[in-house]
């Protein structure tokens, strides 16, 4: 139960003084269009792969063929100066009940390939003679629903509102400016709370770099938050109310780390991946 009233213009005032001191941060951020029949050297979400002629499909430690989560031309993405200039890279998943990641007993099945050079005379159909047929549960837990053309556009962000900085420099700013008090966000009623915390979260969305947004919490801990220190794909559950185009289980979120000096090396051994839903 709300312990304030709340001032909607005085939360608004604040809101704005907070994410202007904070600054902002750049990242890509894409979209899902309308082309559902990309080729193999496109960019994409799902479908076949591009594959040189003697690569064989990644597996997971059953043995198990990964499935194709996106496919990134990297000539396709700007605004981003550690990213790749050239090539295809590509993230694949185990399509089970994990999606690939290294828990509860479940083998580690996920896979960052990078091609530095395309061989634009592979054929669609020799890919696609290497690659099984999903079997219907895979069907079910793939969190891609069809193939997708991507879009990319570069932007920058304010800071996410779900911050811990930008929720402390709110109460500190609001009780300045207002004769009520609060101590968290979340004393505001809901229309109050939706206008300054959840409507304008830029962490929402599929992207490259920038904030992470999660249903559950941050999984990186200690150490691990400088290793893997860049975002390298972010993707969201996307969908309306009768159509499903991308699913993490009940509405969840992907993400992909990487440490930012391997990027620029172009080194994707070494991979945080994880994945969670509400």
């Amino acid at each position: 139960m709300s312990k304030v009233k709340g001032n909607l213009d005085i939360a608004l005032k604040t809101a704005e003084k907070v994410l202007s001191e904070c600054g902002t941060t750049p990242s890509v951020r894409f979209k899902l269009t309308d082309n559902n029949n990309p080729t193999i050297f496109e960019s994409k979400v799902g479908g076949i792969p591009y594959m040189p002629k003697d690569f064989k499909v990644p597996v997971d430690g059953d043995g198990i063929q990964l499935r194709l989560l996106m496919q990134i031309r990297c000539s396709d993405v700007t605004g981003c100066d550690i990213f790749p200039k050239k090539g295809i890279l590509q993230f694949w998943i185990s399509a089970n009940e994990v999606w690939g990641m290294e828990i509860a007993g479940y083998k580690a099945g996920y896979r960052v390939i990078y091609y530095d050079t395309i061989d634009e005379t592979v054929n669609k159909n020799d890919i696609s003679a290497k690659i099984s047929e999903m079997t219907e549960y895979e069907k079910e837990y793939f969190p891609v629903k069809g193939v997708f053309g991507v879009e990319f556009y570069p932007c920058t962000e304010t800071i996410p509102t779900r911050s811990n900085e930008y929720q402390k420099l709110f109460c500190k700013y609001y009780n300045e400016l207002s004769d009520e008090k609060i101590n968290s966000l979340y004393d505001f009623p809901f229309d109050i709370l939706n206008t300054i915390l959840y409507s304008i979260d830029s962490s929402y969305g599929h992207k490259i770099g920038g904030s992470s947004d999660y249903c559950q919490f941050e999984p990186r801990e200690g150490e691990e938050l400088e290793k893997y220190n860049f975002q390298l794909l972010q993707l969201s559950s996307d969908f309306k109310r009768h159509e499903q185009k991308i699913m993490w289980g009940d509405a969840g979120i992907g993400h992909f780390f990487i440490n930012s000096e391997k990027l620029k090396n172009c080194d994707f051994s070494d991979i945080f991946y994880y994945a969670d839903c509400c």
